[in-house]
């Protein structure tokens, strides 16, 4: 019987081993942080921020799809980006 368990440890082991290799191969190729314990919940919680967050990029990307549409509202935003990009930057200079 000790022989037994003695494998089924070993056994064990292996398997722990292959499920943490697994586990970092996923964490690596969704760019989830190492120490992040992955579980149906954190993986959801992630994907919802992320569904989030590009349902924000293609809303901005849509609005300015539609200002671009419009020949003076999009020379009016070069002028304002023109001016902000010439504007000096005081945040950037040590006091």
């Amino acid at each position: 019987m000790k022989h037994y368990n003695k494998i089924l440890k070993e056994q064990v082991g292996e398997l722990d081993h292959e499920i943490l290799h697994v586990e970092n191969g996923f964490k690596h190729s969704y760019g989830i942080p190492p120490f992040i314990d992955v579980s149906p919940g954190t993986i959801m919680r992630n994907l919802a921020s992320d569904i989030f967050s590009l349902q924000e990029s293609l809303h901005a990307l849509e609005h300015d799809l539609l200002v671009f549409e419009d020949i003076k509202q999009l020379k009016e935003w070069l002028k304002i980006v023109k001016r902000s990009l010439a504007a000096p930057r005081y945040d950037d200079m040590p006091f």
